[in-house]
């Protein structure tokens, strides 16, 4: 080949190539665009999460007592964006006690009743929350002491075991002996003792506590006595005045300390003189009087009319009337009754 057509061929080679090239740029350019475009782009920002809905989770409120603290809870919300904002918007809290903004309850109640009323709570994001809340409220608990200073009561007496009484504050009550001690073969139940008491001196107390922490104690302290001896001055005896009369002074002691036993009649016996007169009475002498008192029993007895006829022989005895009597029977005791006299 000539160097003219070698050279027209090294041109015609050249063009082709610039072609080509030209050609596939469009092709290249392309392909990595959309590369560039997301590796440049700014990312979305993700959006926050709305909170849950505030609730009132929790309101432990619980019973109270006039005069003694309230035992402190806290109410309880979730949801919402805390800090949270405690109040009460309708109705009655309890007299004594607060709620703080922070959903603590605490104070001493001062007044009883059932108290009804509607807790609000709030949050730092606008939304609110109400519930209803009650409270009852008791009076203060309250204890008698029948037998703080003394009681006396009768030997084996089973009836009289009571010593005091409870009310007002939070049942139920619990009961735990303070001092002193049940009295031997007695059992012992709250405020009260079972069976028959024994005779003795004894004392007992007894700590009151209620549910809510209200507190009282109970003292109790017995003499227990036995049954009253009778002792005999003498005999009714007057068969020579018109009508006859006789009074007698009979002595007696023990028994209730400030009460005075009765002098009963227990029975009737057969009574003979000397000159073998007999009889056996079916009731009373006639004109019988008795007066018991101070350990003295003074007898007295009188005929009726010119004819008086009364022989016989009483059985006598001391009875306790107390309404804790003794069980236990004193002494009896015979009386002759002569008033056998005629005009």
């Amino acid at each position: 080949m000539s160097g003219r057509w070698r050279a027209l061929a090294i041109l015609a080679s050249a063009v082709l190539l610039a072609s080509a090239c030209t050609l596939a740029a469009p092709n290249k350019t392309a392909s990595i665009s959309p590369e560039a475009s997301t590796s440049t782009a700014a990312a979305s920002p993700t959006p926050s999460p709305s909170p849950d809905p505030l609730t009132i989770a929790s309101l432990p409120f619980h019973k109270g007592e006039v005069g003694f603290a309230y035992a402190a809870i806290t109410l309880g919300a979730s949801g919402g964006t805390a800090p949270y904002a405690w109040s009460i918007v309708a109705g009655t809290f309890p007299p004594g006690l607060s709620l703080s903004s922070n959903g603590g309850v605490s104070g001493s109640n001062t007044t009883a009743g059932a108290f009804g009323f509607t807790v609000s709570v709030s949050d730092s994001g606008g939304q609110s929350a109400t519930a209803p809340g009650k409270v009852t409220v008791y009076n203060a608990m309250a204890v008698t002491q029948s037998c703080a200073a003394r009681c006396s009561i009768g030997t084996g007496c089973a009836r009289c075991g009571g010593f005091g009484t409870v009310k007002g504050g939070l049942a139920p009550y619990n009961y735990r002996i303070s001092g002193g001690g049940v009295p031997r073969g007695m059992g012992w139940n709250g405020l009260a003792l079972t069976g028959p008491f024994p005779q003795g001196a004894y004392n007992l107390s007894v700590l009151v506590t209620d549910s809510a922490g209200g507190s009282a104690t109970v003292s109790a302290n017995w003499s227990i006595y036995g049954p009253a001896t009778l002792k005999s001055g003498g005999d009714c005896i007057d068969i020579a005045d018109d009508p006859p009369f006789c009074k007698l002074r009979w002595t007696y002691s023990g028994g209730h300390p400030t009460v005075a036993p009765k002098l009963v009649i227990l029975g009737y016996s057969q009574y003979c003189e000397p000159n073998g007169v007999c009889g056996t009475p079916a009731g009373p002498p006639p004109g019988r009087s008795v007066s018991v008192s101070g350990g003295l029993a003074l007898i007295s007895a009188s005929g009726s009319g010119c004819t008086t006829q009364y022989l016989g022989t009483l059985k006598l005895a001391l009875v306790d009337p107390t309404a804790c009597a003794t069980t236990s029977p004193s002494n009896s005791v015979g009386l002759i009754v002569d008033l056998n006299h005629t005009c």
